[in-house]
């Protein structure tokens, strides 16, 4: 395997030659210094530690127990004992120790006994008087940790001057483990197990805190700059050590022994695994291969352990695996070293040092196991915390210099942005200048077309409402061709001015997408029967093919808009379709999700490339740069586009010029129920309706007076509430069946506000149609709100008739029930 150098943070970032870094070398000072005074509290806690161990007062210190196994043998045990029962038994089995010494010729006080690895429930006895019993908590785990660290105190009565019997019986399933005992006063045993207590539980649990806040630390640092993998490492590896010191002072297990050894040495191998890593990226070189056989380690560690227990041998196996991983730690010390030899800094001096000094305690501590303490304070948790702060601190002081050159590098940035925004400050200007231009045009044009729409649609509402009256009448044959005729000039114009009230309606927002289960077989077949006249007269082919699918599935939409959309482009297709034909397909397809496909293809002149998105602009027409107005006024497929994305449905376009042209248009499927709405039932005569009319343009009043009349109607007409109420009063009705109202009157009066007088004087709600002209968007939008039925001018006679048949079938149901 080759390592290749890669260049490092420190390179990045190190001074250039002949230049001064003071506050650097402060930091690095500061750092020795701090980096020495940790030292020199680890050795102080290992000279405690060993003073601690052997106190100079007059003790027993019991090495020797007489022991009785189970089946009564009989032998004398040196301690610590570790004793194994030879097969798990059904029942806790116990041993037995005993000890005497001599306490000296007069009767002793304030004596306690020390068990530095009381690892099992014990029933302890002084001169057979019980000074603790916890046999009866035999199905309890193994004490460990804080609680297997025990001072007893003996009273007083329980002593006697000589010789003093200690008896001790511990019991297990599995075995026993007992450690020395210390006979002596409190004062002396005390500090004894203090120490014990702080160098073996306390202070590893405040190291595990310790290193874990730092861990989290770093990784929130890598994620924030996950350009930089080594703080990942470090942080992962960080926290594997902190998460394996504080799972092994815990008092209470978190699994069986075997589970929670195999995974306490797991955690063990992520740690060394992840800060092997650490280092070897540290000193800058790149080693992949090692690096994924590193994972490979950690990861298997628990599959080769488990293996190992299945074969009986796990115990020789943590031995072997500890020795290997700390074989491992050397590994990334010697890259520190070779690092450390190559920079020379101080940085890497004190890191080398760190390390040495976390092998040697890994090694001091491994060799412990093997002595005879069954419960020993390790000291690798002081060393590596002594190493992960001085790496934590690398890292940070790392950290902070990049970030300095990034601000330096943001500074040199903002400046060249300055300047690029004072020449793109003109440019703004200008489009700003530009957009109120445009703007202003769009708003005129609204304006325009609202006032024209208004204006023309008067005179063409009443011309309609007359001609409904007059094809009534009796007609010559020549009369009743003229009157044909003007009345398709009209359904003309009220189309066009139809198409331009639906673009305004969509900019007021007032038409929404209905979402509803239909049969879209029903609506195509309806469509094509209803263009199928129209294609004969042109001579021109109308098919529909409707794929085969199953009879659940149907569409979800709103039909009414749909409808809308595929009129139009069939209508589209067969007017721009000279010979040929046009075929409407409909299919089944798969998802996801599954989709209903709508094709309607034509052999008609096509689209070339460059002009097929333009054709969904407004008031864009191809061919026809006359505006004949018998083509239309080039809206049609923008209302298709907008009604399309309404309805969040996928339309597209593919068309070859001078051979056809293909929409397609996909809809969402579903298997939800569906139910035909049903027409409601109209009576034929409004003879007697009552219908209040409010209309300040003259001849439109007039127009509709001749109509209400030829239908049998009794209509009170006038300019606003006042004049339609003293019509009232001279017929003598008080309330009218109906109100038919323009939107726009005299005076900046609103058909709404008019409606609203009437209502409020006759206190009740009176059915209520608008009529406008209006196609301005916040007159719609104000129409759409009102919650009253609206039309636009010209209003077709049989709309107005089918409304007014409506209102007096409700007339009739409430003089029934009345």
């Amino acid at each position: 395997m080759r390592a290749r150098p890669a260049e490092t943070i420190a390179d990045r970032h190190r001074p250039q030659q002949g230049q001064v870094a003071p506050r650097r070398k402060g930091r690095r000072r500061l750092l020795a210094a701090v980096t020495i005074a940790l030292i020199t509290l680890i050795a102080a806690a290992f000279t405690t530690l060993v003073d601690a161990s052997g106190p100079d007062a007059p003790t027993i210190e019991f090495r020797v127990a007489e022991r009785t196994l189970p089946d009564g043998t009989v032998a004398r045990a040196p301690l610590p004992d570790l004793h194994r029962f030879g097969k798990v038994a059904d029942a806790p089995q116990q041993v037995r120790y005993r000890m005497s010494g001599d306490l000296g010729p007069t009767k002793p006080h304030a004596q306690a006994l020390y068990f530095p690895g009381l690892r099992a429930p014990a029933h302890v006895s002084v001169n057979g008087h019980v000074v603790q019993d916890e046999l009866r908590h035999l199905d309890r785990p193994a004490p460990r940790s804080i609680d297997a660290i025990r001072l007893i105190r003996i009273p007083d009565e329980f002593l006697r001057a000589g010789d003093n019997e200690v008896e001790l019986i511990a019991g297990g399933r599995l075995g026993v483990n007992i450690s020395r005992v210390w006979l002596g006063p409190t004062r002396v045993l005390s500090p004894m197990h203090q120490y014990k207590i702080m160098l073996g539980v306390i202070g590893p649990m405040l190291v595990a805190m310790t290193v874990g806040c730092l861990a989290l630390f770093v990784l929130v640092l890598w994620l924030r700059r996950r350009s930089e993998p080594i703080y990942g490492y470090f942080g992962i590896a960080a926290l594997a050590w902190a998460a394996h010191t504080a799972w092994t002072v815990l008092p209470t297990p978190l699994f069986a022994p075997l589970h929670r050894d195999i995974w306490w040495t797991t955690l063990y191998t992520f740690f060394v695994a992840m800060l092997v890593i650490f280092c070897v990226r540290f000193t800058g070189w790149r080693w992949p291969r090692f690096d994924r056989a590193l994972w490979g380690v950690a990861l298997l560690s628990p599959v080769v352990l488990y293996a190992a227990a299945a074969a009986g041998v796990v115990e020789n196996a943590y031995v072997v695996w500890r020795f290997g991983l700390i074989m491992l730690a050397s590994v990334g010390l010697a890259a520190v070293a070779r690092y450390a030899w190559r920079k020379r800094n101080i940085d890497s001096v004190l890191l080398t040092t760190a390390g040495l000094a976390s092998v040697a305690f890994g090694l001091r501590d491994w060799l412990t196991d093997f002595g005879d303490d069954n419960n020993p304070a390790y000291l690798t948790p002081y060393a590596g915390l002594l190493f992960l702060l001085l790496v934590g601190w690398i890292l940070i002081d790392r950290f902070v210099v990049a970030t300095r050159e990034l601000e330096r590098l943001n500074t040199d940035l903002e400046g060249r942005v300055a300047r690029k925004s004072e020449e793109l400050i003109a440019a703004m200007e200008a489009m700003r200048q530009a957009r109120d231009v445009a703007e202003a045009a769009n708003r005129a044009k609204s304006t325009f077309l609202a006032a024209a729409s208004h204006d023309l649609r008067q005179p063409l509402h009443a011309l309609g409402l007359y001609l409904a009256t007059f094809e009534a009448d009796q007609l010559t044959p020549k009369q009743q061709t003229l009157a044909r005729r003007m009345s398709a000039s009209v359904e003309a114009m009220d189309s066009m001015f139809g198409t331009l009230l639906d673009i305004s309606r969509m900019d007021a927002g007032a038409i929404t997408a209905q979402d509803r289960p239909f049969e879209p077989a029903r609506l195509v077949k309806r469509l094509v029967e209803e263009f199928l006249p129209h294609a004969r007269e042109k001579r021109l082919h109308l098919r529909l093919h409707v794929g085969r699918h199953p009879s659940t599935w149907r569409a979800q939409g709103d039909p009414l808009l749909l409808e809308r959309v595929l009129r139009n482009l069939i209508g589209n297709a067969l007017k721009y379709t000279p010979r040929g034909g046009v075929l409407i397909a409909l299919r089944l397809r798969d998802g996801p999700p599954k989709h209903w496909r709508i094709d309607i293809f034509d052999t008609g002149i096509g689209i070339v490339p460059s002009e097929q998105e333009r054709v969904f602009e407004e008031f864009y027409q191809v061919d026809n740069p006359e505006r004949d107005r018998a083509n239309g006024l080039g809206l049609g497929l923008a209302i298709v586009r907008r009604l399309a994305d309404l309805m969040n449905l996928k339309l597209t376009l593919a068309s070859t010029p001078q051979r056809g042209s293909r929409f397609s248009l996909d809809i969402p499927a579903t298997t939800a129920p569906w139910q035909e709405r049903a027409e409601p039932r109209r009576p034929g005569s409004l003879a007697g309706v009552v219908v209040a009319v409010l209309e300040d343009d003259r001849e439109v009043r007039h127009s509709m007076q001749e109509l209400l009349a030829h239908w049998g109607c009794v209509a009170c007409d006038g300019a606003d509430a006042d004049e339609v109420m003293a019509r009232l009063r001279e017929i003598g009705v008080r309330t009218p069946h109906a109100i038919v109202a323009d939107y726009r009157l005299r005076q900046d009066r609103t058909g709404l506000d008019e409606i609203a007088v009437l209502q409020r004087h006759w206190g009740c709600a009176v059915p209520a149609l608008l009529v406008t002209g209006d196609s301005a968007p916040h007159a719609i939008a104000a129409l759409h709100a009102s919650g009253h039925e609206w039309l636009s001018k010209p209003v077709a006679a049989a709309r107005l008739r089918s409304w007014l048949q409506a209102v007096a079938v409700l007339a009739q149901t409430a003089e029934a029930e009345a």
